[in-house]
């Protein structure tokens, strides 16, 4: 479905081409939605997730709408320049704009890796690896100039061609399906004219290479200044299948364009759809009293008639962090139905704010779409202006079908460092420890004995001998700063002989630790999943970019091994650490420690062909920091498929 646009305020925004939003391009046709059979996909990924009901019942589960990618996402970043718009900034520079901790260059609130960290909750690591500059057979101006988007197309073909002997383009699969789910072309110099040449956008192609279909990408400008806001949206687009949502406003990076150094966040039903932060289901028969943190959850309430498709949510927003540009903070209401085609016409949108002040921008038509209708604080629900929601309060607001909602919000407190609000009508007064609508679970820790020779756990209500078998292990991890890791088989035969029980019972049936120096056990994690991140003295800390976190541990209970890593730029040449961990069933523990030493010099192997003579016997790493080879007596590589490599020196 086309878009109709005003004239007058087409030519007004043409003006101002930075702008603009940037675009879907399918099959060579501007969309505002991926088609059904073209939609990214993560298909050992996007299992269902759990939502929590209100009323403590059984839990549902959900899989996502979109594709809901999870952990370490490879992505591949090919840099191209022209004769007429030379590159601005080096590749160690972009490098550090796509993946680097606390990027500030220009005034960037992060990294484009660091937003997704934030938005995400750390469950999304989106690391891309950077090869270039090519220089285009082209001037830029020959590209910009072809009608519609031929010349993206062009410098696409031209630019994978171009890389295809260096780049392994199957690594970039990254649920190995047989297509890449992220691969980035940025060229120097800004994006010209909206809708034609080269102006940012997603795109899909045909190209085969390497053994996998090179669909999804996109394409990014690179004017010489630094901002993330582009590169964040469009990745939304390839990776996820996000639509661009017009008529929506700042409340979300795939709306409008409100902040290029600090974007706005993924909305929070995103988010959930993601399994970033939970759903909450309520139904009409819900009466909850409920507490809740900026982000923290997202409350479903889905349509009786029509529950797979439509519905609506809402979540409390603060105008803080990277949401610090709103105009206002409360209770946040969207509507959403899956049937409807993204936000293709204005009046009737896939999503759309349901605001506070009754008004309805999507009414407004076209001159509403962009870049109206921004942030409002009248579009939060919050003590003072706007308490309550219901069908008697919100007339206006029906199912798509005209019907009533059902749903009924009141007493909505006053935006703080939480928001309370009742579900239902008619709550109880609120108790000293409040709800938040989250079913919460705990474990009990094991009871382990206060012996000398034994650890003591975090509590114990009494005393249990227990019998303690350490395994030692050494590893040497290369220096890497996108979070690389070795795997080390954690001896699980050994492991479950000691336990007295089988292997495959070991993830049902033990309970997991990290272990502190003075020997505490510690039953939170820290790490993802079963893990943990340590300090220089191995005491277990949260993570933390800029706090004193080193090395990670991540433990797989189901094949007995672990990923060892390091903190970028937190390790040097003959650092070396021990972190220890355990499994206890019964009155038996099993410790695993791990000695991890960093190399005395680690070099980086971008080209293969450039990199064939080195010094006899130093041993060779893949991307990925396992160990692949050596070089030869005659110091020649191993035979290695294209790629990235690291080199330690013997």
């Amino acid at each position: 479905m086309k878009t109709k646009i005003a004239f007058g305020l087409l030519m007004g925004l043409l003006l101002l081409p930075t702008m603009l939003f940037a675009d879907i391009v399918y099959q060579g046709k501007r969309v505002q939605e991926w088609p059904e059979e073209a939609r990214p996909s993560f298909n050992n990924q996007s299992a269902g997730k759990p939502s929590f009901l209100l009323a403590r019942t059984p839990v549902t589960q959900n899989k996502s709408h979109y594709a809901a990618p999870k952990g370490k996402i490879y992505s591949l970043t090919l840099l191209v320049d022209f004769s007429d718009q030379k590159a601005p900034v080096s590749v160690a520079d972009v490098e550090e704009w796509l993946n680097k901790e606390g990027f500030n260059r220009d005034g960037c609130n992060g990294s484009v890796r660091d937003y997704y960290l934030d938005v995400s909750n750390g469950q999304l690591d989106l690391t891309n690896e950077v090869f270039g500059w090519y220089r285009a057979k082209h001037p830029k101006s020959w590209y910009e100039s072809l009608p519609g988007y031929t010349g993206s197309d062009s410098l696409m073909k031209e630019v994978f061609a171009y890389f295809d002997p260096m780049v392994d383009f199957s690594r970039y699969d990254n649920d190995k399906n047989g297509t890449t789910e992220a691969i980035n072309i940025v060229y120097a110099g800004p994006g010209q004219t909206w809708g034609q040449g080269l102006w940012p956008h997603s795109g899909w192609s045909n190209e085969r290479r390497d053994g996998v279909r090179l669909t999804h990408h996109q394409m990014t400008d690179m004017p010489g200044k630094f901002s993330i806001y582009v590169f964040v949206h469009e990745s939304g687009h390839m990776i996820f299948g996000w639509p661009d949502l017009y008529w929506y406003g700042d409340y979300c990076t795939m709306g409008n364009r409100a902040h290029d150094l600090n974007p706005v966040a993924i909305n929070d039903f995103y988010r959930a759809d993601q399994g970033w932060i939970p759903f909450v289901d309520v139904t009409s028969n819900d009466v909850s009293l409920e507490t809740t943190k900026p982000g923290e959850v997202c409350y479903r309430y889905k349509n009786p008639a029509r529950p797979d498709k439509e519905g609506l949510v809402w979540s409390y927003v603060q105008n803080k962090g990277r949401n610090q540009v709103l105009k206002g903070s409360g209770l946040l209401m969207q509507h959403y139905d899956f049937s409807i085609e993204g936000n293709t016409a204005s009046n009737k949108l896939g999503l759309k704010i349901v605001r506070a002040n009754h008004t309805e921008p999507s009414l407004n038509g076209d001159k509403d779409q962009w870049p109206n209708p921004g942030s409002t604080a009248d579009a939060f629900f919050k003590s003072g202006t706007y308490p309550e929601f219901s069908d008697e309060t919100y007339p206006a607001i029906t199912w798509y079908s005209g019907a009533k909602t059902g749903l009924k919000i009141t007493d909505i407190g006053t935006p703080g460092e939480t928001l309370t609000f009742c579900i239902g009508g008619n709550c109880p007064e609120p108790e000293s420890s409040s709800s938040t609508g989250v079913v919460s679970s705990s474990s009990s820790v094991p009871v382990v004995s206060s012996s000398s020779s034994a650890p003591k756990p975090e509590s114990s209500s009494s005393a249990i001998e227990i019998k303690i078998e350490k395994i030692a292990f050494e590893v040497t991890l290369p220096i890497d700063n996108n979070y690389a890791y070795v795997t080390l088989d954690l001896k699980g035969d050994d492991v479950a002989k000691i336990l007295g029980i089988k292997k495959s019972e070991i993830a049902d049936k033990v309970k997991f630790y990290g272990i502190e120096p003075d020997g505490t056990l510690n039953s939170s994690t820290t790490g993802e999943g079963t893990g943990h991140w340590f300090d220089k003295d191995g005491k277990i800390v949260a993570w933390d970019p800029n706090g004193t976190s080193i090395v990670y541990s991540n433990v797989d209970l189901t094949t007995m091994t672990t990923k060892i890593g390091h903190m970028p730029n937190k390790v040097k040449s003959g650092d070396s650490f021990v972190v220890r961990q355990a499994v206890v069933y019964e009155s038996k523990q099993v410790t695993f420690e791990i000695t991890v030493t960093i190399p005395q010099k680690t070099t980086r192997i971008s080209s293969i062909r450039s990199s064939k003579r080195g010094k006899p016997g130093n041993m060779i790493f893949n991307a990925l920091g396992k160990p692949v080879g050596k070089r030869t007596e005659s110091g020649e590589l191993p035979d290695l498929p294209k790629g990235a490599y690291v080199e330690i020196a013997k």
